[in-house]
């Protein structure tokens, strides 16, 4: 059934309104991704100078210290912290993660328990039918680091305790403003990192096992929280591409309806002319 221009021209309005929403939300997720990029990237350098310092301490220990957190065990269980978005309209993004964590527990010959960061993450992984056993709320201000430390705390004890004899990660791994990957990395025991080719003796106060013991929980921590600022930095990247392209389909949508509002004016035009003419015709006949 043909619509008329009443329903045309409300149409029209709708998606102008609905375009005014995407864009500022465009907007808006752009001033985030540019904030959380400075902020990932101060947190980076803090987190490269503490691999590098444990890359220099780790090989001057003695042959017989053994650090839990070094120490390589039976993988039973593994302790999986997943970290996505807990708000919507951001494309996929969730979504890919979701499905990473999901492959990573299907190929896992261990025992996989999921600890989420957000409501929406929670939910998303239980419908995937994914074993949560803990639920962090979400973190609305992760360039802060309010809350890394809680979870830090809770994976650390965690393993101290036997209860995950692995703790990796599940997140978007931030590569540029339009890319990002989801990712699996592991966090406990942690990867030592090699050091340097050329690196001299080093003179350290205290010893190195002291040092050790004191970087490792820190380092833990600030890898956790340089993972949730790439995350935070990925949510934003995608929203912004997400609402890029509604606002571009808002703006097609406007001139397709733009132009049909234009066809269908001129055609009651022409046939207000025609009913015109036929009556001026009728008349002139009789």
């Amino acid at each position: 059934m043909p619509e008329n221009l009443r329903t045309l021209r409300r149409k029209r309005e709708i998606v102008g309104e609905i375009r005014q929403i995407t864009r500022a939300m465009k907007l808006v997720s752009a001033a985030k991704l540019k904030r959380t990029t400075n902020w990932r990237t101060a947190a980076h350098s803090y987190f490269d100078e503490l691999r590098e310092t444990l890359a220099l301490v780790v090989p001057q220990v003695g042959e017989g210290f053994s650090h839990p957190y070094l120490r390589v065990r039976e993988v039973r269980r593994i302790g999986l912290l997943v970290v996505a978005g807990d708000k919507g309209l951001c494309g996929a993004f969730n979504a890919n993660v979701i499905a990473q964590a999901r492959r990573f527990a299907r190929r896992s010959r261990a025992r996989v328990e999921l600890i989420t960061v957000g409501t929406r993450t929670g939910e998303m992984a239980r419908r995937a039918r994914l074993n949560v056993v803990r639920q962090f709320p979400a973190i609305h201000e992760r360039e802060r680091g309010a809350d890394v430390q809680d979870i830090a705390h809770y994976l650390l004890a965690a393993y101290d305790q036997g209860e995950h004899d692995e703790v990796r990660v599940c997140y978007a791994r931030f590569v540029s403003r339009i890319s990002s990957e989801p990712a699996v990395e592991r966090v406990l025991p942690v990867p030592v990192p090699e050091p340097p080719t050329e690196a001299e003796q080093q003179i350290l106060e205290p010893s190195p096992e002291e040092l050790v013991a004191a970087i490792l929980p820190k380092y833990v921590a600030a890898r956790i929280f340089d993972m949730l600022l790439s995350s935070a930095a990925a949510e934003h990247s995608a929203r912004v591409m997400a609402m890029t392209a509604a606002t571009d389909n808002a703006d097609d949508m406007i001139e397709q309806l733009t132009r049909q509002i234009n066809r269908k004016r001129q055609a009651d035009i022409t046939r207000e002319l025609l009913d015109v003419v036929t009556g001026a015709d009728a008349l002139s006949q009789q």
